[in-house]
């Protein structure tokens, strides 16, 4: 019989054998009610044909779609997300090299997302959901948790029990960098955060005012600003804290898109990024290291994160303990051109500055 392989049908080994079609479905399928016989007759017609049971049929079977699903959060203003560009394509990687798929979708609202990921589960489209940008009571975990639908979290909830997750430990990265701008002379540091409800954002806030603490440093509110994690959010939150009249001289982002945002409106003051004000970004995206200046940053590799979330569901599905694939990793600072010490006081800063800020067109709002 001369026919590409993959196009034989299970119809076509059994006429072959001369068997019923369930026969060789219950060979195929390791049942031991067959005789050792026809077993055996059964195999050779499948392999001198080139039978192969469709993906479809094996899925069926063991009552999986080799998918994995992702259902991103849009809107709030935030614009695109670079990190979760460079997460999920680390995402599709390592299930490229797995044979699997990836459906990745959006969300618009809390409800639109409960709702995408009801409707992924009935209509049984995924096997599996890579849950991101996690809340501090994150409705997606509560939600997954009750049906009892595999998940791994890329990130942590107030409660981080009972479910797979990998994180990063953003308290030490942030008081960490607290440390190492006051070791540069800074005295006067601001924070450029994102909305509280993200559980990372909270967590880097902490950090930053641990740092604080741990450095005798008086926390003051004001020196604080979170907006939208884009770059638009990033040069109002720039804006803002360089207008105080004791400003900052350094400007630490919860985000590089924040960061890079914050950056390019300082280089629009006139300002000399590294030496006038130094700003340090958090991600590790790659494009910080061609920004001018190239951007001071904490390294997480987003792509490799993608993967070893992805890794993890896979784990999930195989079998293993959702509580025992809980880990986390630190933050590593990569020290660029954006940082260095400071050369003005504060009130050097807001001299220089005084008219600058009044011809800046207002950019950004507040939350997240």
């Amino acid at each position: 019989m001369s026919r590409l392989r993959g196009s034989v049908t299970i119809d076509d080994v059994a006429r072959h054998v001369g068997v019923a079609k369930g026969t060789v479905s219950r060979v195929l399928n390791n049942y031991t009610d067959i005789s050792e016989n026809t077993r055996k007759r059964i195999l050779k017609a499948v392999e001198d044909l080139g039978y192969q049971p469709s993906a479809t049929a094996r899925n069926l079977k063991r009552g999986r779609q080799d998918t994995l699903g992702i259902v991103i959060p849009v809107g709030h203003g935030s614009g695109a997300d670079p990190f979760l560009s460079e997460f999920i394509d680390g995402i599709a990687r390592a299930l490229d090299e797995l044979g699997l798929d990836l459906l990745v979708t959006t969300a618009h609202s809390r409800e639109h997302m409960i709702e995408t990921l009801e409707r992924l589960i009935a209509r049984r489209k995924v096997d599996g959901f890579i849950v991101t940008r996690t809340e501090v009571d994150d409705p997606r975990i509560a939600f997954l948790l009750e049906k009892n639908f595999p998940f791994v979290a890329h990130g942590r909830t107030r409660d981080p029990e009972g479910y797979a997750w990998f994180d990063i430990d953003n308290e030490t990265a942030f008081a960490e960098g607290v440390r190492h701008l006051y070791s540069l002379g800074h005295e006067r540091i601001g924070l450029v955060g994102g909305s509280l409800e993200l559980n990372f954002a909270l967590q880097r806030l902490n950090g930053y005012r641990q740092g604080l603490e741990a450095l005798g440093v008086a926390h003051d509110s004001s020196l604080e600003s979170l907006q939208v994690l884009s770059e638009k959010g990033g040069a109002a939150g720039a804006k803002a804290l360089l207008s105080l009249s004791a400003p900052p001289t350094a400007l630490l982002c919860v985000t590089d898109a924040l960061a890079i945002g914050a950056v390019q409106f300082c280089r629009r003051l006139g300002l000399k990024v590294g030496s006038d004000v130094t700003v340090i970004g958090y991600d590790g995206l790659p494009v910080g290291e061609y920004l001018d200046p190239p951007l001071t940053t904490f390294s997480q590799s987003a792509q490799d994160a993608g993967g070893r979330v992805a890794r993890m569901l896979i784990d999930v599905l195989d079998g293993k303990n959702p509580t025992s694939l809980q880990a986390l990793a630190q933050a590593n600072l990569i020290r660029r051109a954006s940082d260095g010490a400071p050369t003005m006081t504060p009130a050097a800063l807001a001299e220089a500055l005084r008219g600058r800020l009044d011809q800046q067109p207002h950019s950004g709002s507040k939350g997240e």
